[in-house]
């Protein structure tokens, strides 16, 4: 019971902390992904990326993921070779380090936001991103992939 409420109470301190100005982009390009449905799942959301001086900040939101649940669900991004639809969607073409973006968080209805927990490769060196649900085949494979989106680069 204490776990969901520290977790609920640590997603609004990164609000806070990103809503006050802390974390700022210097002027760095942004790109977004917005998330399809993927083996029937319903789940969807949004993916934004901006870089920095400092480095990549992603953020995300979802719906559909399943309730109050805390590392269920991961984001990777893959290889420029990779696509958002088909058999083989958000599947790497050359795996490549850095492909874990970070961890989703659900509250009580299914809304998810995503955790940047790692620095992925540079905008452009990546063309889609997924939400996996790690109970499914520990997470890896199309089969697991519960959204995917491609990256789209704004001028």
């Amino acid at each position: 019971m204490k776990r969901p409420l520290m977790l609920t109470a640590f997603a609004s301190l990164i609000l806070v902390l990103v809503g006050a100005g802390t974390v700022r982009p210097q002027g760095g390009v942004t790109a977004r992904a917005n998330q399809h449905p993927a083996n029937q799942s319903g789940v969807m959301g949004r993916i934004t990326f901006t870089q920095t001086g400092g480095g990549l900040i992603i953020t995300g939101t979802a719906k559909g993921l399943a309730p109050s649940t805390a590392g269920r669900y991961v984001s990777l991004v893959y290889d420029t070779a990779s696509v958002p639809g088909g058999p083989t969607l958000c599947e790497p073409v050359v795996p490549f380090p850095d492909m874990f973006v970070g961890i989703w968080i659900s509250d009580a209805a299914g809304n998810g936001l995503l955790f940047q927990v790692a620095q992925p490769s540079p905008l452009g060196t990546f063309d889609t991103v997924s939400i996996r649900d790690t109970t499914i085949n520990d997470g890896f494979g199309p089969e697991a992939v519960v959204a995917c989106g491609q990256v789209a680069i704004n001028p």
